[in-house]
């Protein structure tokens, strides 16, 4: 009995809740929510007028207006009941596009971070002058002592950047994209380290910067023709994406060029490397455009450029990957290729076996530095000496594209080789382990099926990724199709009649593969199923072997 009166009690007691809470029609149900460190309950209410969403406890949540200037109120009235304003909390007017401007009045005493972020046509944030917690300079949202920067709006029209001398740091959420900003004035107090609040200035926050300059007294950065480096120009940090110069010369005191250094720096078409560069990072010429480096465009220029700037460039091939120039040179390399190994009349075997002989004789393997970035891209193989397999795979997938090959580059855990469709057939292929270093590459990991594979060769378990930066090049095939759908190399060696099984009926068939290719073989004719031995021809030997498995 008492616990059945104790389940009637509860189910009144919801009851009598959710009258009230439907009686209250502009009022939400009980809300809990992080503020400044500590948990509070606050009941989120809707404003008479139907713009703002805020608590009881004078907290605006969320504007829900579509005026384009926009006052923080002092007052709001719900339900008849007016509750003053102080406080603004976290999103309140997250991803607003219609304001462009807002003005805080002095009862505003708190605005927690991120309270005006993705609002990107607001222009300026104006504050009374008798707030005693915030001002704005030109629009710009400061605390009273002008120490910390809150908020720079997104649209704001100012062109340069800059900072009162009482500056300090940057709050958390200060700054997004600034596409008003031409000059950036890096002040004195900046450091740049990682976890310092100071470090807040990104290459993507300003798309269309044209100068850099650093307050005299900066312990950490220097600027140069408007080029931020650090304070002996051993580092260079921050090329202004919009300079209009289209050749830069990179001065002979640097020696590291920095993560997205030159991010979008569109105008530049030629960079000139010095020769005491030792690191370039992969990702510095992001969104560039080059189309030379050193004034090197050509394939001859680029065989006898005998110079140190030549061992900079290969030391840093990944960071060029995808530069215009780089391309060209691959795409150059490639045609040469083709044109030397590759001779009229070849049937598709004698042109991939060709181009195999060309892979393994360019470069050799780089067992000193497996993991470096230049080793594992597209370029590896074509314009340095050295690579390692991923170089191998991605280079003759290229090389397979060019000559109408279907392939992709595979992989497993700590190796990467291809697979390449011939005459219907998916086999695989593995230039890494075939370099012998001789003058013609081996064939035992060449024109190989699953099967044959399994007891010399690991598995692959899906696509090496970097193929699929293929579709770069002028004749390169969009190798996506496979990453869900892995090739299967699993056809049988000798089953001409293709029923699964070797047998009698397949001897009879070679027989006359083995009359066809006697013929027809100066014309191009070749049957993969039917070379046993896989030494690109079709003849008694592989009569002979055929006829010893089945029997």
């Amino acid at each position: 009995m008492k616990v059945l009166s104790k389940k009637f009690r509860f189910v009144l007691f919801s009851a009598i809740v959710l009258v009230v809470a439907g009686c209250l029609n502009n009022t939400s149900l009980l809300r809990f929510y992080n503020y400044a460190d500590k948990v509070f309950a606050a009941t989120i209410i809707v404003s008479e007028d139907g713009k703002w969403k805020f608590s009881t406890d004078g907290e605006l949540y969320i504007y829900t207006g579509s005026e384009t200037e926009v006052t923080l109120p002092e007052q709001l009235t719900s339900n008849g009941v007016t509750y003053n304003i102080s406080k603004v909390t976290k999103f309140a007017l997250l991803k607003n596009t219609t304001v462009t401007k807002i003005n805080i009045g002095d009862n505003i005493t708190f605005i927690a971070d991120g309270s005006f972020m993705q609002m990107p046509n607001l222009e300026a944030i104006e504050v009374s002058e008798t707030n005693t917690n915030y001002c704005d300079i030109n629009g710009i949202l400061y605390n009273k002592a002008q120490t910390i920067l809150l908020r720079f709006p997104q649209k704001n029209p100012a062109q340069t950047m800059e900072f009162p001398d009482s500056f300090i740091k940057c709050d958390d959420d200060a700054l997004e994209i600034c596409p008003n900003i031409q000059t950036l004035v890096i002040p004195a107090i900046y450091t740049g380290e990682e976890g310092d609040q100071t470090c807040i200035f990104s290459q993507r926050m300003f798309p269309n910067l044209t100068t850099i300059e650093v307050e005299q007294g900066n312990a950490n950065f220097s600027s140069e023709s408007g080029i931020l480096y650090n304070a002996d120009k051993t580092k260079l940090a921050w090329y202004p994406p919009k300079k209009a110069d289209t050749d830069f010369t990179i001065p002979n005191s640097v020696t590291t060029i920095e993560c997205n250094a030159f991010l979008n720096a569109v105008n530049l078409q030629n960079i000139n490397l010095s020769a005491n560069i030792t690191d370039i990072d992969i990702f510095a010429f992001t969104g560039c455009n080059l189309t030379s480096l050193n004034s090197i465009t050509t394939r001859a220029d680029y065989v006898n450029w005998n110079s140190p700037l030549k061992t900079v460039f290969q030391d840093n091939l990944a960071a060029f990957n995808t530069q215009p120039f780089s391309i060209s040179l691959v795409e150059q390399e490639i045609q040469y290729a083709v044109d030397t190994y590759i001779e009229a009349g070849m049937s598709d075997y004698q042109k991939i076996y060709a181009l195999y002989n060309y892979a393994t004789n360019k470069v050799t393997y780089d067992s000193a530095d497996m993991y470096a970035p230049e080793n594992h891209c597209m370029s590896s193989l074509f314009l340095g000496n050295q690579t390692v397999c991923e170089g191998y795979a991605l280079a003759m997938s290229l090389l397979l594209d060019k000559i109408g090959i279907p392939n992709c580059a595979v992989l497993n855990y700590n190796h990467a080789w291809d697979v390449l469709k011939l005459n219907d057939v998916w086999l695989l292929i593995d230039a890494t382990w075939d370099d012998n270093d001789t003058e013609m590459a081996g064939k035992t990991y060449f024109l190989r099926t699953a099967a044959e594979y399994a007891p010399i060769h690991p598995a692959y378990t899906g696509i090496c990724s970097s193929c699929l930066v293929s579709t770069n090049y002028s004749f390169g095939v969009d190798k996506s199709e496979y990453i869900d759908n892995l090739p299967v190399c699993d056809a049988i060696i000798g089953d001409l009649n293709m029923d699964g099984v070797l047998d009698s009926m397949d001897i009879n068939c070679m027989g006359n593969e083995v009359q066809a290719y006697a013929r027809y073989y100066q014309f191009g004719y070749y049957n993969v199923r039917a070379d046993m031995n896989r030494d690109g021809a079709i003849n008694q030997d592989d009569y002979n072997l055929l006829y010893e498995m089945v029997n």
